[in-house]
């Protein structure tokens, strides 16, 4: 089902992302003027299995068609700064790590003094797929009986260590609560998932926010950082992955998608107040068309 919805005009007046071969949105953008192909082999790092058993050429159950995708890589995470410890930070899931980069990279580049906290919101799209830190608990979960991994046999409780990586390991509502208590702001905060239009719905939502005005300013986008073995290994069983390795989309010879990973976020706010307060206008939206199969 699609239909367009009508909104006031929003001004996008800040845009930050991390993305495979780009730190910043002008290397994203010299990469694609520079037809720059980011697709190359993942790190055996990334794997908690050897490539070599988890790779065949031909379609086999629990096996990938490659081992190239479109990974970040010497991506560095500063935890300085942020309204919470840069030590409980450093143990969050490498999923945090991109959003509270990009977030930070967005929120500081509009006209925010004016703008109550109070009336800045978080909404952040996440496919709940497993990351890699979900990944690491269910092996030792698995990998030890039930009640020794999850259960000190004192108190019955979760182990300290155990209730950190739960934490680390949440994809679909930690995300946008992260970065909203990391910058204080605390406006409405929440992470969906839409499948592939989820960063859609993350805008279109922040639109009706600030056409309601419930919120003045709105960081809106998404991210996206599995486990990219259970993604390569489960688009090849859909035989969605493109057996060739290459990215082409709009190409008449394309032959499936390419497993990838970055986040992107906007800054949006109500035309009308963006032009009061001088903001940089990189875009403004009149209307959306929502889109989910």
């Amino acid at each position: 089902m699609t239909r367009l919805i009508d909104h006031p005009p929003i001004a996008v007046v800040a845009m930050a992302g991390v993305f495979p071969g780009a730190s910043t949105l002008d290397q994203f953008w010299r990469n694609i003027v520079e037809k720059k192909d980011a697709c190359g082999d993942i790190p055996e790092s990334r794997w908690v299995a050897r490539p070599a058993d988890m790779v065949s050429a031909l379609p086999a159950p629990d096996k990938a068609f490659h081992r190239r995708g479109c990974v970040i890589q010497d991506f560095d995470f500063d935890p300085d700064g942020f309204a919470i410890p840069a030590d409980n930070l450093r143990s969050l899931d490498p999923m945090i790590h991109l959003v509270l980069h990009a977030g930070r990279q967005a929120f500081s580049t509009f006209q925010s003094a004016g703008i109550d906290k109070d009336r800045i919101g978080v909404i952040l799209a996440a496919i709940a797929l497993p990351t890699e830190t979900s990944s690491r608990l269910a092996q030792e979960i698995l990998g030890e009986s039930f009640k020794n991994a999850l259960f000190r046999k004192d108190t019955g409780l979760l182990s300290p260590l155990t209730r950190n990586q739960c934490l680390a390991s949440q994809v679909t509502a930690l995300p946008a609560a992260v970065l909203a208590q990391a910058l204080g702001l605390c406006g409405p905060a929440f992470t969906l998932d839409a499948a592939c239009a989820s960063s859609l719905y993350a805008v279109k939502l922040a639109c009706d926010m600030l056409d309601a005005h419930r919120c003045d300013a709105v960081l809106a986008g998404g991210v996206s950082r599995p486990d990219c073995l259970y993604t390569q290994v489960g688009f090849s069983q859909l035989r969605a992955l493109s057996p060739s390795g290459r990215c082409a989309p709009f190409d008449a010879h394309a032959d499936g998608l390419m497993v990838g990973e970055g986040a992107g976020l906007l800054v949006l706010k109500r035309l009308e107040d963006a032009l009061n307060d001088g903001d940089t206008l990189f875009g403004v939206i009149r209307g959306i068309g929502l889109s989910n199969d």
